[in-house]
């Protein structure tokens, strides 16, 4: 797995929830610091010089404990193995949306900034992380689609900072 500095996703729909894998998929979960499943790295050293249509530069999302990054394929939001010295399939990449005042930005398909990682809510079940794509029936910025990627270091807890912020 690439170096780098462990990250927690926070929602801003759910901001004492992480993202963390659980089985072959992406959900919410109670923010845990041991849990290894909740952190994530930014690659991007090994995706080159590929940024989206407003130019911002992309990044392959990659979770710690698996070794296995974000993907978007087909309309779906999968997990797929990672090594990082090899070329990056386009699908792995992401790049972040503008930064609102409170920290919060989307996190985009690389290809398709209208394609974004969200929060969709399932009945009895822990949130599960999926993608939304924006049309113009659904204009606007929505509190499930906004993520704060956090670092995590040893003296801090990503979640008390954005329940202060938020």
């Amino acid at each position: 797995m690439p170096p780098g500095q462990p990250l927690r996703m926070i929602c801003k729909a759910h901001p004492d929830l992480n993202a963390a894998v659980r089985g072959d998929e992406v959900v919410l979960v109670r923010a845990d610091p041991s849990d290894k499943y909740q952190d994530w790295i930014h690659d991007y050293d090994n995706v080159g010089r590929v940024t989206d249509q407003q130019g911002r530069r992309a990044f392959a999302l990659v979770n710690v404990a698996t070794g296995k990054a974000l993907v978007h394929h087909r309309e779906e939001l999968q997990l797929a193995d990672y090594t990082g010295h090899d070329r990056v399939e386009i699908s792995k990449l992401w790049s972040l949306g503008v930064q609102f005042d409170d920290g919060f930005c989307e996190i985009r398909n690389v290809n398709d900034t209208t394609s974004t990682i969200n929060v969709q809510e399932r009945r009895g079940k822990e949130p599960k992380v999926g993608l939304f794509r924006y049309s113009r029936k659904t204009e606007g910025i929505y509190d499930y689609t906004v993520w704060k990627i956090v670092p995590i270091t040893s003296e801090s807890d990503p979640q008390v900072s954005v329940r202060q912020n938020s």
